[in-house]
């Protein structure tokens, strides 16, 4: 499929909070896939579930508190996550700051200020991917998706916007031409300085235009060389 709501690992250790934030997050759009109430529990799920984003309690039971598990996250998946706790102390920042979480919520909260942490996590994340990932993350409908690259079938520059053209939907994000670029996997290639294809979906081209589905896309003279060594390559 195109398009997925992010899946969710909720780790905090007190049963209502626990219920209150799977509510929200169930609420805004997004899906819960799990929740765990300890470390270990959490390392399980994570080993054995599709997760893409995580939020940790830091003061969750057990020898391994939360900041230690979200270390764990940094080092071993390539998922964001977000930290919840009822300290605000220097302290307790300094050391949650240490594994580079993309997100510091404090307790109590309401739904928006989830909705916004989380946003503002993953804003963060996007803007350090690279192009080893095989999907991006997208505000749609005014939640996050996971879109996978293989799924897009071209992308145009629209202004401080690109348009994602994939299979299923069409999306808008927000980034220069240039940017994402860098986020793409090597099968996908400038056609144009408004365009870029995913050459795995190419029906047919010519001198001037490529065919994908019922798309023309245009081939610029600067980019013609690359674009024909590229399609010949792959087709």
């Amino acid at each position: 499929m195109t398009q997925n709501p992010l899946k969710i690992l909720v780790v905090e250790d007190e049963y209502i909070t626990q219920k209150t934030i799977c509510n929200y997050l169930t609420e805004i759009g997004y899906e819960v896939v799990a929740t765990a109430m300890n470390a270990n529990n959490a390392i399980e799920i994570l080993n054995t579930k599709d997760i893409d984003f995580a939020i940790l309690d830091i003061n969750i039971k057990g020898e391994k508190n939360g900041i230690w598990l979200g270390n764990y996250i940094f080092e071993n998946f390539n998922i964001p996550h977000l930290y919840l706790t009822a300290y605000s102390d220097t302290e307790t920042i300094k050391n949650a700051l240490q594994t580079k979480p993309l997100g510091y919520l404090v307790k109590p909260f309401q739904k928006h200020d989830l909705f916004t942490s989380i946003e503002i996590a993953i804003l963060n994340f996007t803007k350090n991917q690279t192009s080893k990932e095989k999907h991006i993350l997208v505000k749609h409908n005014e939640v996050y998706t996971k879109i996978n690259f293989d799924s897009i079938l071209f992308i145009e520059s629209d202004k401080n916007y690109l348009i994602l053209n994939c299979e299923e939907e069409t999306y808008r994000y927000r980034s220069t031409i240039t940017d994402f670029e860098n986020l793409m996997p090597s099968y996908f290639i400038k056609t144009h300085k408004g365009f870029i294809i995913n050459c795995q979906k190419v029906r047919e081209f010519s001198t001037s235009l490529i065919l994908i589905n019922d798309f023309k896309i245009p081939i610029s003279k600067t980019f013609k060389e690359l674009v024909f060594n590229k399609l010949q390559e792959q087709l």
